[in-house]
């Protein structure tokens, strides 16, 4: 009687010793393949800098999109991690973290850690609220030292820089422009993507309030920082190939970091005036072929064409002709918007 357990045409059970080796082989495996990912994967220390770097929740910025692009050409994907800038720069600085972006190369930095070549430009310049300062008050207070903001851990240029050491710190750039409106300050250097883009999204109706001082700028590069080591040097050597090679390829990409502040315009809501209970709007200023359209009162339009009695003083107080004289318009909003129309100077009020 054959008392062999296993029937012929079956596999015997593999030994328990096989079974372990195909389970750390196996194991391997994924451990070299979780390996060559994550060799392919950079960690980037940043922090919030619209428009150049957006808050975690929001799309990448403009510089953090340039930063991918150039690791993508060197098969490298990149994950970043927002921390406040002084604190990534003092982990790369003392080798716990790789790479940090981006910063302004100054003599205090530059020997702490590895520095990329140039990535983009921004200019600085130095602002004043003109509901406090004229252009000349406000540029003293800059040569004295009177009351600057500054925002912490932000480089503004060499040139800047020094002129602001002793400035009141505030811990975001809307903070410090806070109080540039509340005149806790009286003038704030900051990068002039980045004003524009404060005055657009928290600020907009205020941001006719905030000008320039004349002659005082600072058109500084940024880069990316790397630990001072071997590691820290190629992914240095990495980002400054790329950024070489796509400006030789011509890549335009990587030449957007610009950012520019939409010129002002005047929004006006048109309103009914005494013994004018209506409001006209007419296709031209003057001649035989000239449509004329009823206006809810409320509707609001953007100013394309101030009258020229609006625009030119006058030799005399009586106001009646400047009142009826037509400035051009574009409706907003109503039955008629997106049309251009001629209406009196009597119904605008700006808001």
């Amino acid at each position: 009687m054959n008392k062999t357990p296993y029937k012929t045409g079956f596999l015997k059970p593999r030994s328990h010793s096989h079974c372990a080796l195909k389970a750390v082989m196996i194991m391997s495996a994924a451990l070299l393949s979780f390996s060559a990912k994550a060799e392919k994967t950079v960690t980037v220390l940043t922090d919030s800098w619209e428009p150049y770097i957006n808050t975690p929740d929001q799309p990448l910025g403009i510089a953090a999109k340039l930063l991918n692009i150039l690791l993508d050409y060197q098969g490298l994907e990149s994950r970043w991690q927002h921390l406040p800038y002084e604190l990534s720069f003092h982990q790369v600085e003392n080798n716990k973290r790789l790479v940090s972006f981006p910063y302004f190369k100054t003599k205090q930095r530059q020997n702490a850690v590895i520095y990329s070549e140039p990535i983009f430009s921004v200019t600085s310049k130095v602002y004043y609220n003109r509901a406090f300062r004229s252009a000349d008050t406000a540029k003293l207070a800059y040569a004295n030292k009177q009351r600057v903001g500054k925002v912490a851990g932000y480089s503004y240029g060499q040139s800047i820089d020094q002129e602001v050491e002793q400035a009141a710190v505030f811990a975001t750039e809307k903070q410090a422009l806070t109080a540039l409106f509340n005149h806790d300050i009286e003038v704030l250097p900051m990068t002039e993507g980045v004003m524009n883009y404060q005055l657009t999204h928290n600020f907009p109706q205020r941001q006719q309030l905030i000008l320039a001082i004349d002659n005082i700028a600072d058109t500084s590069s940024l880069h990316a920082v790397a630990a001072k080591n071997d590691q820290g040097k190629a992914i240095i050597d990495k980002i400054n190939h790329a950024f070489i090679s796509l400006n030789k390829a011509g890549i335009s990409s990587i030449q957007t970091t610009t950012t520019a502040m939409p010129e002002p315009v005047d929004i006006a809501r048109l309103m009914t005036s005494e013994g004018y209970p209506l409001i006209i709007g007419q296709t031209a200023a003057s001649g035989d072929d000239v449509d004329y359209y009823t206006l809810p009162q409320g509707t609001k339009a953007l100013i394309i064409e101030w009258s020229q009695k609006i625009i030119q003083p006058s030799k005399t107080d009586r106001i009646y002709k400047n009142m009826m004289d037509l400035s051009k318009v574009v409706l907003l909003n109503g039955p008629h918007v997106g049309k251009e129309l001629f209406v009196r100077n009597m119904h605008i009020e700006l808001l």
